[in-house]
């Protein structure tokens, strides 16, 4: 019998419109009567869980997640650290050189807040998401005390900015102009500039940390000890429940490590090529209630109609 059940966010258990299917409250509730451990595994930091964590009633101190991509993992009330692996201003110095010669965009997400050298429709998107500020920094002269749990490097191309688009479209707020972001995009493209995620980053990135990417064009950069299966692991550890009684769902590469070595990974139907390939199972995409397919068939026993 599974007895936990770890379910990455963005493209998973949320759907396009960033929100949790009746299905999936449904079903994930019904694991929960029958002694589930229920895990948010997210790129997002805490702050960006909590309102799903509420929606789903998982706040209070004996239910937990695993934040920015496994560099922190606490109870869902903040008050215990069971894992953190920080990254180091020394790290972040060699990462913004990188950025500065591939022309890149990049943001820092510590515990309270997201650092950005400049305001941009990817920081104002990122700000939104993980219901945290982001603030005007220089990087060049940040305090050595900053917890710097995680690094984004960002390429701000056509694709991404057709993304932030679409996210905007469904959301009400007064800092972002639809307009802006269509002069962006039809300046690069007069300029040429269609390239797009993020190309040939130098290989000694991936020897020095986990380096997985998150969008087509975004990529996400933690401790090289860390990565989700490293935050499943902590919480299973302290449940007292063994690998082979996990489920892991996810849709991208930052889910990778978890859904290879849960007793059952499974890929969502949008998943990258790659995540599928190394999963032990297919759902359905997250428009189409997939984490409620995987609930109702491997947790319930039991078969289900899903619509989109």
């Amino acid at each position: 019998m599974y007895k936990m059940l770890v379910l990455d966010m963005d493209g998973t258990l949320l759907n396009d419109e960033h929100k949790i299917s009746e299905e999936n409250i449904r079903a994930i509730r019904e694991a929960r009567e029958i002694g589930v451990k229920v895990v948010l595994a997210s790129g997002r930091v805490l702050g960006g869980l909590l309102p799903y964590l509420e929606e789903l009633n998982l706040i209070d101190e004996n239910n937990y997640s695993v934040a920015c991509t496994g560099a922190l993992v606490v109870n869902n009330t903040n008050t215990e650290i069971l894992g953190s692996n920080n990254l180091t201003i020394k790290d972040l110095k060699y990462i913004y050189d990188i950025a500065n010669k591939l022309n890149l965009t990049l943001s820092i997400y510590t515990p309270d807040s997201i650092l950005v050298s400049s305001d941009s429709m990817f920081s104002k998107y990122d700000s939104i998401v993980n219901n945290i500020p982001f603030k005007l920094v220089d990087f060049d002269s940040l305090d050595e005390k900053v917890q710097l749990n995680k690094i984004n490097l960002i390429n701000e191309d056509i694709d991404g900015l057709q993304k932030i688009k679409e996210f905007f479209n469904g959301i009400e707020t007064e800092n972002v102009s639809l307009k802006d972001i269509d002069i962006k995009i039809a300046n690069k493209r007069k300029k040429g500039n269609i390239k797009k995620g993020i190309l040939n980053p130098p290989k000694d990135l991936f020897d020095r940390y986990t380096v997985v990417q998150s969008t087509s064009f975004m990529i996400e950069i933690v401790n090289k000890n860390c990565n989700k299966w490293f935050g499943v692991r902590k919480i299973a550890e302290r449940l007292n429940i063994k690998e082979e009684e996990i489920i892991c769902v996810g849709d991208s590469e930052n889910d990778k490590h978890m859904i290879k070595n849960a007793g059952l990974g499974v890929a969502m139907g949008n998943a990258f090529p790659k995540i599928k390939d190394i999963a032990d199972f297919v759902t359905y995409t997250n428009v189409e209630n997939g984490v409620a397919h995987v609930i109702d068939r491997f947790i319930l026993g039991k078969e289900r109609a899903y619509a989109g």
